[in-house]
């Protein structure tokens, strides 16, 4: 809870006019920028959480949800090995490149209203534009290795890094395993952030925060069960 300090009431932490006696409890967002916004999710996530919820217009949530899911979509790709069913390394990143924006979309607007349901159920009351909000930010790290590692991945594997028939790690175990792992760290850390930005969102604690991340996670598994061919 937020003290107006103007009256001293009561307020949720993320309330901008007092219950009491209207008075601002702090200064209004209008926009996020991008970069400086990516930054302090790094730097401070918890305050940086709470400013996006606090922002007016939430900018960017679509571009990176969508870029979320093209990152999902070419880990199915590599975990289903589905260059063994399409040889031509165009024509899988094209595919990803298309289903992954409303793979990335479906995903974050599923969690978002399960983050809704669980925190109500938990006693607490969230939006679905913050959850969202909060949720298209936490990807970025997954973003960010898409940009950067995933490129390396393909100019280091070309098409066997879909492929098994040699698996890449025969190809280049040390490449591999740097590589995918800084894939792995980034997905981790992504969902550590889910729930740092759950908690600033709907005031939990680190027990509830944690169960909602593993949620997440569990979630997002799941779509590593569905079979691709």
């Amino acid at each position: 809870m937020m003290t107006c300090p103007v009256c001293g009431a009561a307020n949720e932490d993320l309330a901008i006019v007092c219950t009491s006696c209207k008075g601002f409890m702090r200064a209004k967002v209008d926009t996020l920028d991008l970069f400086h916004t990516m930054w302090g999710i790094f730097e401070s996530p918890t305050a940086t959480f709470r400013r996006i919820a606090l922002s007016r217009i939430k900018n960017y949530t679509i571009p990176l949800s969508c870029c979320l899911g093209i990152a999902v979509a070419f880990m199915l790709f590599w975990n289903a090995n589905l260059g063994v069913v399409i040889p031509q390394l165009t024509t899988i990143i094209a595919l990803g490149c298309l289903l992954g924006p409303f793979l990335g979309l479906a995903v974050v607007t599923f969690l978002a209203l399960w983050s809704k349901w669980v925190a109500r159920r938990m006693g607490r009351k969230i939006t679905f534009r913050n959850a969202f909000a909060v949720l298209a930010y936490a990807s970025v790290p997954v973003v960010i290795s898409l940009f950067i590692v995933f490129p390396l991945e393909i100019a280091v594997f070309g098409i066997y890094f879909f492929d098994k028939n040699p698996p890449p790690i025969v190809l280049n175990p040390v490449a591999f395993i740097v590589l995918v792992g800084i894939d792995a760290v980034a997905a981790v850390w992504s969902v550590v952030l889910s729930g740092i930005g759950m908690r600033a969102l709907a005031d939990l604690s680190r027990v509830q925060s944690g169960f909602l991340a593993l949620s997440f996670a569990a979630a997002i598994g799941g779509l590593f069960l569905i079979p691709l061919r």
